[in-house]
């Protein structure tokens, strides 16, 4: 039986052994809680794409922005105009999350006006002190959230790539799969796209999936990817900026439904990091009772 464990985006400081020890001892953690302790004979596998994500990204944004001409590493030219698109989009997504009265309602509603066109530099800096005021994040740092899921998400070869690294941990032996943030779109897409792999249940923490923004550039249709077994189950942090929305029959309708838990009490800063996921009892028994049942 294969554990398959799949990270987010920004990881690439970290060295894969040291990452894939601390997913192993916080997922020992959450089994505690619970009396548990993951498995004997239970091989732990993590797919480390974080530094070719990273190469590939930089290497995307350093070609000439003009070029239609592939490089030796396929790249093409980045589409400017595009990127700020998506980054634009997904800051509202964010906004609108974080709005809590009818007041703020109203404002994102007068800010995100087609008649003047969602690149206007004035309403997205509005966007961005609305989000600063909320304390989710500073500019810079959405970007760099965003910049590397665009890239992912919108170039062919970095899609390819990641998944191809991701696939090579799969075999024809069962599994059980935990996919984190970013993580988990890679995940749906390798399951989704290898329906001969058996994976006995999909597990995903702080997943994007449910985001109208990232769901516009996922290649349809969307379903159940046919080699779960036995469903998949997704939970998150009420508080989490990156997991928008519940993966339900409005933001990620497919059959058989997905299993949603919205209140893990994430404790990292962000309340988006790993620690604050596998640590909670309900997700930690959940993988468990996957590998055993």
């Amino acid at each position: 039986m294969k554990l398959i464990l799949i990270h987010g985006r920004a990881q690439e400081l970290f060295e894969e052994a040291a990452l894939k020890q601390t997913w192993i001892k916080t997922l020992k953690e959450g089994l505690s809680k619970s009396n548990l302790e993951l498995p004997p004979g239970v091989r732990v596998e993590f797919p480390y794409y974080g530094k070719l994500l990273k190469t590939l990204t930089d290497e995307a944004l350093a070609a000439p922005r003009q070029s239609k001409k592939p490089t030796r590493s396929g790249l093409g030219t980045v589409d400017e105009q595009e990127q700020v698109l998506f980054f634009n989009s997904f800051l509202y997504e964010m906004a609108q999350k974080a709005a809590s009265t009818p007041e703020e309602k109203l404002m994102l509603k007068e800010i995100h006006d087609p008649k003047r066109g969602i690149l206007n530099l004035e309403l997205m800096q509005r966007l961005l002190i609305f989000l600063d005021k909320k304390q989710i994040m500073a500019e810079t740092i959405l970007r760099k959230v965003t910049t590397d899921v665009y890239m992912y998400l919108t170039k062919h070869h970095i899609k390819q790539q990641v998944n191809e690294l991701v696939l090579n941990n799969f075999n024809q032996e069962p599994c059980v799969v935990v996919g984190h943030s970013l993580g988990s779109v890679v995940g749906y897409l390798v399951l989704k796209n290898n329906p001969g792999l058996n994976v006995k249940k999909y597990i995903t923490v702080s997943s994007p999936l449910g985001s109208k923004t990232i769901r516009s550039y996922l290649e349809g249709p969307w379903e159940m990817p046919k080699c779960i077994k036995t469903g998949w189950f997704n939970a998150y942090d009420d508080r989490d900026y990156v997991a928008l929305h519940p993966l339900d029959k409005i933001h990620f309708n497919i059959d058989p439904p997905i299993v949603n838990k919205n209140d893990v009490q994430n404790h990292t800063n962000n309340r988006h990091g790993i620690e604050g996921y596998l640590s909670d009892k309900e997700v930690a028994r959940q993988i468990y009772q996957a590998i055993v049942v």
